[in-house]
């Protein structure tokens, strides 16, 4: 009876294990970014500046260059998702507050800018992450830019 009630025991922490989702996350209280499978744009574009992403960076450098020879603005929201089985979910950060400040992204130009995690997020596990920021021309029409990162041990 005994081993009875420890295998039920072993099972059942198992279980409980297993529905923690992969890489620390439980996609059961995460939302699926409604961005998942959508094309990222080639005409403005966006990359991490750091060679190396671990668990305690705290910000990170966004190089982002226009390919077009239209200008765009962008505010400071962007969204940070993480891959897990081969879709995107958002990460929630900590606060929604932000500035409301609208940046120019001249024709042909490039930008830099950051990303904080320290503070917006709790220490982030390893696995695949982005960060994703939508760009807006003088006609309305929208570009989406995306930069993917992996974050290991610090």
């Amino acid at each position: 009876m005994k081993k009875l009630i420890l295998m039920i025991c072993a099972v059942a922490m198992l279980l409980s294990l297993c529905a923690c989702g992969a890489k620390g996350f439980d996609k059961k209280n995460m939302q699926l970014s409604e961005y998942d499978g959508v094309a990222v744009n080639e005409l403005v574009q966006m990359f991490i500046k750091q060679k190396t992403v671990t668990d305690a960076t705290e910000e990170l450098s966004l190089f982002i260059e226009n390919l077009t020879d239209k200008d765009y603005s962008f505010d400071a929201a962007a969204r940070l998702e993480v891959n897990l089985d081969g879709s995107w979910y958002l990460i929630a950060p900590k606060s929604d507050a932000m500035t409301m400040q609208l940046y120019h992204l001249p024709a042909n130009g490039s930008e830099e800018t950051g990303f904080n995690l320290a503070g917006n997020y709790d220490k982030l596990p390893e696995g695949s992450y982005r960060i994703v920021k939508l760009f807006v021309d003088t006609d309305g029409s929208q570009a989406l830019a995306a930069a993917e990162f992996n974050i290991g041990r610090g």
